[in-house]
């Protein structure tokens, strides 16, 4: 669920499609969330266009990863 909130998040501010072909490269859950505990997303998105991310709830951190979008495909 923390995945699928990432990916909404990071297509909601970018304008891009990261889950339509592209894919999770990696994800790494560090520590559980509990109920009602406040979250923060901080990604980047790098030079090849992939999205590095990492959860926090306070100083701890939950989650990281990268997520790879779809190849980009010419008409040409």
């Amino acid at each position: 669920m923390l995945i699928d909130e990432v990916i909404h998040t990071v297509e909601s501010t970018t304008g891009q499609a990261m889950m339509t072909g592209g894919h999770i490269t990696m994800a790494k859950f560090y520590s559980p969330a509990s109920p009602g505990e406040v979250l923060t997303l901080c990604f980047d998105t790098r030079a090849d266009a992939s999205i590095a991310f990492e959860i926090h709830a306070n100083n701890r951190r939950i989650a990281a990863g990268d997520l790879s979008p779809a190849a980009k495909t010419s008409t040409c």
